[in-house]
């Protein structure tokens, strides 16, 4: 397959809350560019894109999708992403891989929570947008409203695209202003795409639409508007241009009308695609660091043109792992080329990775390039230890790119089995499951040996439960929450004394130390400070101490959770020529800190999310209530039409079912987001309570 050169390509995203027609759209744009033989359908789980058993059963987006189309003599490389909080992990890194993103809006539901966000990722990156609003022929669509409410919420400046002609069950189809071309009164296909002549009985109505569209744009540019002013109108050449520039700098974002079911409006919104995205050639310089080979030398900041001339690098922004074909890794092309069989280095873990072959994908459909240069997507073959979020670069120009931060875990829940030996099965599974979604991490507890699995939400680990189930015939089950809690001091302890004295046959073990230890700022971690002085320590066991005073920290005092903000002065000590050792002193601190904690009025951490809530108005004061009765915060709330936003703070443990219970307070119209936000010490209740159902008993250090 020849390769693409890099102007001719555009890569976007499409992102946008559940259920707003994502998978529908970018099925159609398939079809309609005839890079599908057939339109795929999300209901009829005929879909190219959603292909994984979860996704076909529930009918919703799980992982993003890459596939690629051609179109006014370009390349569309789209990436399909969840738009389901629990997975949004993979939309954060595909936005990082693409030029700019088609944020897709319901024409029945409007702006929801997921639509605020992903939009804020998208304005934080700078990228260019494009709005869609699908579902036009539902019936009950109201997309005019729609328009005025992503304007409202977003404060996005728009520049509507198309005259639509009738809208619900009525709609007949759009006439694209800039290029008057009309898709009407039947379903755009392969053989129809080009459109037909405006007809004379909406061409008023265009021709409206087409002067406050050349307004719009005239405004986002002081030239333009001064040649507006003088002569009362845009040359069509000034018109595009200068909605390529306003749409590239985030002045303005096209807004276009589709329905990815019927197909309509698809023909208009690749033509846009192709006019008004900019190619990778515009792209900023990639931003990122150099690291450097030498040890413990810091990575310097550096920056990576978006070139083919200049060496490679590619970043990796979604893995997939199929027990037949093995990984595939999806990478954006930051810089140079990519060749089959050549050998990078992962700058993310510092390990060599040789490169298998390199694909174009559609679906099932593998098409193998010889090459890939910068500004493409593609899909590598045979990676060994890169995952998402990592970049692979030229072993002799390092480069690592500044990769956006995910999402973190909201929800811990132990994994339970029956099976005899389903441990490490289950274990291999969830770890394997890990490589390929990014916001999904798996570790054993230590103190109860359990598998714990942690996800953005209670669906993403269900999900992870399902898709184990289905891959290795393990029946497992979710046990209860497990709450990251930590543990912290709240005063300084001072002079405190560790001492590890064991005398056996031959070598004894003797190390002594003091300690003062106070506690930090939240979010301090942990500071050791050696004040020794006079060799009372010697110098090659300071840090035996702190490794000692690390790692009991690790195991807590109160409950079995890591102990944070804690700085610990070493002062003092004494020691023996014969008896005193690595281990020795490792002990002593590890004791010198039990000790202490025990002085310094030890409290429980509890992890306090920022829960934003969206409800019916006359449902207000019930959520309200409820997030009161749950030790919440209520820190402000704003009013959109009947609409209103509850933001709080709320413990993490509080809302860990909350989902059902908001759904029967608003008869389904509520919906929440929510990030961990910062620990705040537990009331003294909750703080007995979490004690109690630990078990914890504190370790006896040996004598």
């Amino acid at each position: 397959m020849t390769t693409t050169e890099a102007g001719d390509i555009r890569n976007v995203a499409i992102i946008g809350h559940k259920g707003a027609g994502k998978t529908s759209l970018a099925e159609a744009m398939l079809y309609v560019a005839k890079a599908t033989a057939r339109l795929g359908k999300v209901d009829d789980r005929s879909s190219v894109l959603d292909d994984a058993a979860e996704e076909k059963e529930h009918g919703c987006s799980f992982e993003a999708s890459v596939a690629h189309l051609a179109w006014g003599g370009k390349k569309i490389n789209l990436v399909d992403t969840p738009g389901e909080g629990s997975f949004l992990a993979e939309t954060r890194l595909a936005l990082a891989a693409v030029d700019a993103a088609i944020l897709v809006v319901s024409g029945k539901d409007g702006v929801q929570p997921i639509t605020e966000r992903v939009f804020g990722w998208v304005k934080e990156a700078k990228l260019p947008c494009m709005i869609v609003v699908t579902k036009i022929d539902a019936e009950n669509a109201r997309p005019d409203e729609v328009v005025a409410e992503v304007r409202a919420r977003l404060k996005a400046p728009l520049a509507v695209m198309e005259e639509r002609v009738d809208e619900g069950l009525a709609y007949r189809g759009v006439v694209a202003v800039r290029t008057k071309k009309a898709w009407l009164d039947k379903p755009e296909a392969p053989s129809a795409a080009a459109g037909a002549p405006v007809p004379a009985d909406v061409a008023g109505r265009v021709e409206a639409a087409r002067g406050k569209l050349v307004d719009d744009v005239a405004g986002s540019d002081d030239v333009l508007t001064e040649k507006y002013l003088t002569e009362g109108d845009l040359t069509q050449e000034e018109l595009d241009q200068g909605l390529r520039a306003a749409v590239q700098r985030g002045a303005l974002l096209p807004v276009y009308y589709a329905s990815g079911v019927r197909p309509s409006g698809v023909a208009a919104l690749l033509d846009g695609i192709v006019e008004l995205v900019p190619p990778p050639t515009e792209h900023p310089a990639w931003g990122g660091v150099a690291p450097s080979g030498k040890p413990g030398a810091a990575p310097q900041p550096a920056e990576r043109p978006a070139s083919a001339d200049a060496p490679a690098a590619a970043f990796v922004f979604k893995t997939s792992i199929d027990p037949h074909a093995g990984r595939t890794s999806f990478a954006r092309v930051l810089s140079g080329a990519l060749r089959p069989d050549a050998t990078l280095l992962n700058a993310s873990t510092g390990n060599a990775e040789r490169l298998g072959k390199i694909h174009h994908v559609v679906g099932k459909d593998h098409k193998q390039v010889d090459e890939a240069r910068a500004g493409d997507i593609v899909a590598l073959h045979k990676l060994k230890t890169t995952l998402s979020g990592h970049t692979l670069s030229d072993d002799k120009h390092p480069f690592l790119l500044s990769a956006p931060e995910l999402p973190p875990a909201l929800f811990s829940r132990g994994v339970r089995f029956d099976a005899k030996g389903g441990e490490d099965k289950v274990g291999n599974a969830l770890y394997r499951l890990t490589e390929e979604d990014p916001g999904l991490s798996v570790h054993q507890d230590p103190a109860t040996r359990e598998l714990v699995v942690s996800g953005l939400g209670a669906l993403h680990l269900e999900i992870t439960v399902e898709r184990i189930r289905r891959r290795i015939g393990v029946d497992c089950r979710l046990g209860p929450p497990h709450i990251a809690y930590k543990e912290t001091i709240t005063r300084k302890a001072t002079n405190v004394e560790g001492k590890h004295k064991k005398q056996t046959g031959g070598h004894g073990q003797f190390g002594v130390c003091y300690i003062d230890m106070e506690p930090l700022p939240r979010g301090g971690g942990f500071v050791f400070e050696d004040a020794v002085v006079g060799g009372a320590v010697p110098r090659q066991f300071i840090p035996s101490v702190e490794k000692g005073i690390v790692k009991a920290m690790s195991k807590g005092f109160l409950a079995g959770f890591p102990m944070v903000d804690v700085k610990v002065r070493l002062f003092d000590g004494k020691y023996h020529d014969v008896d005193s050792s690595d281990a020795a002193f490792q002990m002593a601190g590890s004791k010198a800190f039990k000790a202490a904690a025990a002085q310094c009025a030890p409290v429980l951490l509890e992890p306090i999310v920022r829960l934003s809530v969206t409800v019916p108005s006359a449902t207000m004061g019930d959520v309200i209530g409820d997030i009161n009765s749950r030790r919440g915060r209520i820190v402000g709330t704003d009013s959109v039409d009947d609409q209103t936003i509850v933001n709080a703070f709320v413990p993490l443990a509080e809302v860990l079912e909350y989902e059902s219970k908001l759904k029967s307070m608003t008869q389904g119209k509520g919906t929440f987001t929510m990030q961990v936000e910062h620990l705040e010490i537990c009331p003294p209740a909750v703080q007995e309570k979490v004690i109690k159902e630990s078990g914890f008993k504190a370790e006896a250090d040996e004598d």
